[in-house]
């Protein structure tokens, strides 16, 4: 599929497109939405499993997150996930 070689998403994760009366915002569960513009951003799948947690505990879904707040949330993940990456206190 296009889609899963524009985007790098793995053939095994199942992509559909939402119907007019489907909401982003609310996606089925076992679902997440994705906007084209957090693809266009490079957003590659699966997102990392600390994302994902910390959606689930803001209680808001992938699509409702801009491309700056992905950016920056990404970022500290990457920044706490190194070694050394944040001084001790």
């Amino acid at each position: 599929m296009l889609l899963h070689k524009n985007f790098h998403i793995p053939n095994d994760v199942v992509t559909t497109i939402l119907k007019r009366s489907d909401w982003t915002s609310l996606p089925p569960p076992g679902y997440l939405t994705v906007n084209e513009t957090s693809l266009r951003a490079e957003l590659h799948f699966p997102p990392p499993v600390e994302l994902v947690e910390i959606l689930k505990r803001c209680g808001v879904c992938l699509s409702q997150f801009s491309y700056r707040a992905m950016s920056v949330t990404v970022g500290l993940i990457a920044l706490f996930q190194r070694p050394g990456g944040c001084a001790d206190t």
